[in-house]
């Protein structure tokens, strides 16, 4: 008969699981050895009182007695040698198959022990009771692999098969004692077997599913790591997608989401200012400069606009070509101008030449300024429009000023 595992067992996991039995036969050892050294005590104090009560002695020497406490010692002692190992610290692997050999030896000697009191009870109860009990407690409570087990088996029965002849005279319960003890020894073998599988498939098992949650840990790991990589190239990917390349400010659309992002969470009517910049004369300055030399006219602008805005409740974006917006949330209009002004100084000071220019000999930038009360983002559009119309205005009065769309201050 062989068990079929779930999977092909390696031999250092076969090592884990004796060295995992060994331990648990360790601690059943000793578990079945302080209740044998219990009833060991009490049958001697039965025989004692018994011996007392027909003799008048508390000492009564029989070979009852005597097995009664050569077991009681031998209990004694096993207890005694499971402390002294589990004591060491470390131990050879010499050291360690003695100790097995011993303990081995020990359990052996509760089984001759067994067959031993019933060969002595034939004489008298007939029975083969010790040995059955014995028997079956070591079949029961000690897990070892088949050959293991079968070595325990041998000696003890070989003693009460041999043994039997001469003390059971009766033939009739001799060969009822052989027909009873043949079931009985197979069913405690098998019962033994029955253990063992199961006790191996489920430190597999448990060894398999420890090992498939580490390697899914892993792999969970991994994947956080992974996701969190995604998420990562996934902002940085958005955030390409929200700046100009050129003049490393938000474009159009990092100024919508900017918008967006603002009204998500409804806050009542707020006030929104925006300034609609546009670079003059920059197609004259193109054609005869060159489109390397506007582009660095374009990225300088950029710069000086997002130096004068502050980025607390504003942004400043690349809207198209030469043209930048600026929108601010809850500005006095007054500040607002100021910015503004702010911006048309900061571009001319940059000190571009522009030879080609109908208003300075340096590149300069005209403003449309807006301030309205909105309650949603629908309304943006409209106030970009009346900011662009200011910015018209602008152009049309000589270029390199700031127009308001509506008489919000005295320019």
């Amino acid at each position: 008969m062989k068990f079929i595992y779930r999977f092909e067992a390696s031999a250092e996991q076969k090592q884990l699981l004796r060295q995992h039995l060994f331990n648990e036969n360790i601690q059943r050892c000793k578990l079945f050895a302080k209740i044998v050294i219990l009833f060991e005590a009490l049958l001697i104090a039965m025989n004692m009182g018994s011996s007392y009560a027909l003799n008048g002695s508390l000492f009564t020497w029989n070979v009852y007695i005597v097995m009664y406490v050569l077991l009681l010692s031998a209990s004694v002692f096993m207890l005694l040698y499971i402390r002294a190992f589990e004591q060491k610290e470390t131990y050879t692997s010499q050291q360690y198959n003695r100790f097995r050999a011993g303990l081995l030896s020990l359990v052996v000697f509760f089984l001759v022990w067994g067959a031993v009191v019933t060969l002595f009870d034939q004489r008298g109860y007939g029975h083969v009771m010790a040995f059955a009990i014995n028997f079956m407690c070591v079949s029961i409570l000690f897990h070892a692999s088949n050959r293991t087990i079968l070595c325990l088996y041998i000696l003890p029965v070989a003693v009460l098969i041999i043994g039997l002849p001469f003390f059971q005279s009766s033939s009739t319960v001799l060969m009822g004692h052989y027909i009873n003890l043949s079931v009985f020894l197979f069913f405690c073998w098998l019962a033994s077997r029955m253990l063992y599988w199961s006790y191996s498939a489920n430190f597999y098992n448990r060894m398999l599913l420890t090992e498939t949650n580490e390697n899914l840990a892993i792999k969970i790991q991994e994947n956080e790591k992974i996701n969190a990589q995604l998420a990562d190239a996934n902002e940085r990917l958005k955030q390409l997608t929200l700046i100009d390349e050129l003049t490393k400010i938000p474009n159009r659309r990092g100024f919508h989401q900017y918008i967006k992002q603002a009204f998500h969470h409804p806050k009542g009517t707020r006030k929104l200012s925006i300034l609609m910049i546009d670079i003059d004369a920059f197609k004259p300055f193109n054609d005869n400069y060159g489109h390397l030399k506007g582009d660095i006219v374009i990225e300088s602008v950029a710069q000086a606009i997002k130096r004068c805005v502050d980025s607390a409740n504003s942004i400043a974006a690349r809207f198209g070509g030469e043209e930048f917006i600026v929108a601010m949330f809850d500005a006095d209009p007054l500040k607002v101008y100021q910015i503004a002004e702010a911006i048309r100084l900061s571009v001319f000071e940059l000190n571009i030449p522009h030879d080609y220019s109908p208003v300075s000999p340096y590149v300069t930038a005209s403003i449309g300024a807006v301030t309205e009360e909105i309650i949603s983002e629908e309304e943006v559009e409209q106030l970009i429009a009346h900011a662009d119309d200011a910015l018209y205005k602008a152009k049309t009065q000589g270029r390199n000023r700031v127009e308001n769309f509506q008489n919000w201050v005295e320019v």
